[in-house]
């Protein structure tokens, strides 16, 4: 079956021209500036792999264009939305563009779309498949059902895909020969705790036909969702450097139509059902400009660093 991947440009065409293009043999979008690897030396690009984040939703200058801008040194930015490390083990083709660039920035992505003993992963983008029927929905869906109909196992599951996460985080830097950087971008610290009485206030209002969160928020957390501090350790332990960015300033501002200058409504989003729970007329999601800014300001440093030692 066709794998689903979400394209942001239609729904945000009134904010931002993401520049899309696609690598030959792969129908994804992909965020410009547009860059073939095959058409440019080896080594004189650097690649940011990740999700919604590292792609910069709703912003023209997300931090793998500001940090180009630092290095003088273009940059291949490969981040798909709701992708999770074992998205990119499936594509040589990724795989291999990669391994042509000076280096990776990894962004810590989500453990949410990652299997568990009740869900397989369906492309490891937002889908999974329930094992006991092989009906497929989104990751959301799966995790709300978890709780609406398996409370008790509920932490298991989170467990089970944690788990998941990093085993398939590992072979991603396992099939990488260039140095990997590993960065936590996010607006929460590596821990966080089960909120029970969260995730019981969600289903009341489920059952009562409201409007909740696309996430069980009580139960996986804030992005990146599942994941928790050994888990980050594990997969830091196998990369060449790591980059932490804990931000959230700028947060909550309004999305600014780029053609009137005013602010966006609800009535402006297109781009299918997928984002018929996202808010339109600010963002409290998506990393903020000024996010984007302190993450290039953290990971500058950092790159310039793994840069010496290789050529040491």
């Amino acid at each position: 079956m066709e794998q689903w991947h979400p394209d942001y440009q239609p729904r945000d065409w009134n904010v931002v021209d993401y520049q899309e293009f696609r690598l030959p043999g792969l129908d994804i979008p992909l965020r410009g500036p547009a860059l073939d690897p095959l058409a440019v030396a080896p080594g004189s690009f650097f690649t940011c792999i990740g999700a919604a984040q590292t792609y910069g939703c709703l912003y023209s200058r997300p931090f793998p264009i500001i940090l180009s801008e630092s290095l003088g040194m273009p940059a291949l930015n490969l981040a798909v939305g709701g992708a999770g490390p074992g998205f990119y083990t499936q594509y040589p083709v990724l795989i291999d563009a990669m391994n042509r660039s000076r280096f990776v920035i990894l962004q810590a992505m989500s453990g949410r779309s990652e299997g568990n003993s009740r869900f397989a992963p369906e492309g490891y983008v937002e889908f999974v498949r329930e094992r006991s029927t092989g009906a497929r929905m989104t990751s959301s869906e799966a995790w709300h059902r978890i709780v609406t109909e398996d409370l008790a196992n509920a932490e298991q599951y989170v467990a089970e895909s944690r788990a998941s996460w990093v085993e398939s985080s590992h072979k991603l830097i396992g099939m990488l020969k260039v140095p990997v950087i590993f960065f936590w971008f996010s607006r929460r610290g590596h821990d966080y705790q089960v909120d029970h009485p969260a995730i019981r206030e969600q289903l009341r209002k489920r059952e009562a036909g409201e409007i909740t969160s696309f996430f069980v928020d009580g139960l996986v957390g804030d992005f990146p969702q599942l994941i928790d501090h050994g888990a980050a350790q594990s997969v830091a332990q196998a990369a060449a450097a790591y980059a932490e960015c804990i931000s959230a300033r700028g947060m909550g501002q309004p999305i600014i139509n780029r053609f009137t200058g005013k602010p966006c409504t609800n009535d402006e989003k297109d781009g299918g059902p997928e984002y018929k729970f996202f808010d339109y007329t600010k963002n409290v999601y998506y990393p903020s400009a000024e996010m984007h800014e302190d993450a290039a300001t953290v990971l500058l440093p950092i790159v310039l660093n793994v840069l010496t030692r290789c050529h040491k």
